[in-house]
């Protein structure tokens, strides 16, 4: 009787931590409220599971376990942070973005859920380019955001991540009476709001995996390289069509932006210098007095414009090391996830692969492992990394000795 009262109570957490999920996952890109108490929600369903006897489910043994030391980089850099540069609370703020992770993946040991995130996924991207077109046209600013993502760039980052699933399982389920336009639509609807946020560095980025999407899901990369070749010629005509927009100064080597990005790579790098094992420590990038100056402005610069720099300054190589070690396992898990599998299972591990891929070159010009953009990379690359079989096994509710 005690053991059957158990099972039951984890049965009850794990729906709550899936529940969690599907909030967290849905408002994202468009409630700060509901990723809040959507992450609660299922951070507590988990640790009521585990505290109930449950082992938790995580199939990349790998990746999570480079993960966990990047976390652990993240707060020996804190601890030996000089004083006027330790920020505790930045750990608190990395943890919630990686936790994304860990709760896909344990949430996925019902292998049916695999899909049903995705979904939710697309859905909420969808949803959120509806909500934030409407800001837009009722709005002053020239640039399009999401409810919760309130800078253009990485509001381009998170939808960059999003185009790839969304196309990917369209494209497996295109035939279908029904999901296949409303996945279409919503495919759609998240590519026309990412060219209105007018985000030039994660165009590219965009194009990158939205492609490696297509040409994997066809089967063909030919298919993948007219992909490719179509959205760049499109980007060139585009640029050519409005000679006064930023992605036409970028194309002819100008831009303020540009130049500040080269400075800041430059300071960035002398800074990794002086601590280069432990960083400056996480969170004190912006207190590190980077500025960018020329003859008109001088900028206070908050982040280093791109991931590996950014890391290694505030966290050093143990830092920057371990979380290069979690993207390669996360990647290559996917890859072959998506190899052993077919149907939308395949599709799902495809699309996240892809979207992963995205925000990842988004972040060789920026930022795009934090927040919004970077939660949705950590719940795309569990998403890949775990298994969709039509075959459900039970939870593991084995108790602890």
């Amino acid at each position: 009787m005690a053991r059957s009262r158990r099972e039951r109570a984890v049965t009850l957490l794990d729906g709550m931590q899936s529940f969690g999920l599907v909030v967290l996952l849905a408002g994202l890109p468009f409630s700060e409220a509901m990723k809040s108490m959507g992450l609660a929600i299922a951070v507590t369903g988990f640790l009521g599971k585990l505290v109930s006897g449950a082992r938790p489910s995580f199939p990349a043994r790998g990746a999570s376990w480079a993960l966990l030391a990047f976390v652990a980089a993240g707060a020996l850099s804190v601890a030996a942070a000089a004083p006027g540069l330790r920020r505790p609370g930045a750990l608190f703020s990395l943890g919630m973005t990686v936790m994304p992770f860990y709760l896909v993946l344990d949430a996925c040991a019902r292998p049916s859920r695999k899909l049903f995130f995705a979904l939710v996924v697309v859905a909420g991207g969808a949803l959120a380019s509806v909500l934030g077109y409407l800001d837009h046209m009722t709005g002053i600013h020239h640039r399009a955001v999401l409810g919760s993502v309130e800078n253009a760039i990485p509001a381009a980052e998170y939808l960059a991540g999003v185009v790839p699933l969304a196309v990917a399982l369209t494209l497996e389920e295109i035939a279908a009476p029904l999901a296949g336009p409303l996945l279409g639509l919503a495919s759609g609807l998240a590519g026309l709001m990412f060219l209105m946020t007018k985000s030039r560095g994660p165009l590219p980025a965009a194009i990158t995996g939205l492609s490696a999407a297509v040409g994997m899901s066809l089967r063909r990369w030919r298919w993948g390289i007219a992909t490719f070749v179509a959205c760049s010629v499109a980007f060139v005509v585009f640029v050519v069509a409005n000679p006064g927009s930023r992605a036409a100064d970028t194309m002819e080597g100008g831009g303020r932006s540009i130049a500040s990005r080269l400075d800041a790579w430059k300071t960035t790098a002398g800074l990794i210098a002086e601590r280069p094992l432990v960083g400056h420590g996480l969170g004190s990038y912006k207190d590190l007095d980077v500025v960018y100056t020329d003859e008109h402005v001088s900028i206070h610069l908050y982040n280093a414009h791109s991931v590996p720099l950014h890391v290694a300054c505030e966290s050093g190589v143990l830092g920057a090391g371990s979380l290069g070690v979690f993207l390669v396992l996360g990647l290559l898990g996917a890859l072959k996830r998506a190899r052993g599998s077919k149907g939308l299972n395949r599709a799902v591990s495809l699309g996240a692969l892809g979207g992963a891929v995205a925000v990842l070159l988004a972040g060789a010009f920026s930022v795009s492992t934090d927040a919004e953009p970077g939660m949705l990379l950590f719940a795309l690359l569990a998403l890949g990394n775990v298994s969709g079989a039509a075959e459900e096994r039970d939870i593991d509710v084995e108790v602890r000795s």
